[in-house]
């Protein structure tokens, strides 16, 4: 089950980056970030009617904020990032997640690591390297990409915080909820109001967020990372099949040699996570 629901979250979550590559030439991805955001905090209000109270309590107010902030700032540089690349190299890029959470940690909370995360962090670094620099010249998408997974690394840090007093619907829901104040203002700069069918794509991209979301939590609660991980990057494949199949998109050889160096970079950092201690 956990298998099925991870792989199903992979889908539907390249499903729904697909859709904001492709309404991102008619709509500006700084106001499919407002609606991804304002549409999602709708899906999630009627679970306040299961959940009650508790999916509003947090005891880490200001936390909550500074991860509203901080994850809005990445969802804004993603989606920014995904109309300028390749939905495969946007999906790669963001497998960098967990180097950048392991980094921070060891910066901020003097995480003791051992050589073998070390070696996986440098292996993910060349990785990157490849993939962003294959003929010398850094883009404005890869670093855009880049700083996102920066920003939800972040986000990780101050969510595994949170876990300690709040619910995980709590964390979801203010997650959600942070999104909209900063992705409202950057919008008012851009904004022009979609017409009928960019309104159902900008609903459906809500729609499936919050399901690969919700997908995702279940499988993780239902299996360990370490053993899930390998099957969260089949996105990449799926988002090569899609992205070759809806924008004739086809990576090239660069991608495929620093995206190698990525998967197995993150998928050493969960095998030696679940081998604790390092050594």
């Amino acid at each position: 089950m956990a298998v099925a629901l991870i792989v199903v979250s992979g889908i539907i979550v390249t499903i729904m980056q697909a859709g904001v590559r492709f309404l991102s030439s008619d709509v500006h991805p700084f106001m499919i970030v407002f609606f991804r955001a304002f549409l999602g905090v709708l899906i999630l209000l009627p679970l306040a009617g299961r959940f009650g109270p508790e999916i509003f309590k947090t005891t880490s107010p200001k936390l909550q904020i500074f991860r509203g902030i901080i994850g809005s700032c990445g969802m804004l540089c993603f989606f920014y990032g995904l109309s300028l690349v390749t939905l495969a190299e946007a999906v790669t890029l963001g497998f960098t997640v967990p180097i950048f959470a392991t980094l921070l940690a060891i910066i901020f909370f003097k995480e003791q690591v051992g050589k073998w995360r070390w070696f996986a962090i440098l292996t993910g670094m060349v990785g990157v390297f490849i993939i962003v620099r294959p003929d010398l010249e850094i883009g404005l998408g890869p670093i855009l990409v880049l700083i996102a997974s920066f920003s939800w690394a972040i986000s990780v840090l101050v969510a595994k915080r949170l876990t300690q007093d709040d619910s995980d619907i709590s964390i979801a829901f203010w997650q959600t909820v942070g999104n909209v104040p900063l992705a409202l203002f950057v919008s008012f700069y851009v904004w022009e109001t979609p017409n009928q069918s960019q309104f159902l794509i900008l609903f459906a991209i809500a729609v499936f967020g919050t399901m690969a979301q919700m997908s995702l939590n279940a499988a993780l609660r239902r299996g360990d990372v370490s053993f899930l991980l390998p099957f969260d990057y089949l996105r990449l494949l799926w988002s090569i099949l899609i992205g070759y199949f809806l924008f004739r998109e086809f990576p090239d050889y660069g991608l495929f040699v620093g995206g190698f160096f990525i998967v197995f970079a993150t998928s050493l950092m969960a095998f030696r996570e679940a081998k604790r201690p390092l050594e």
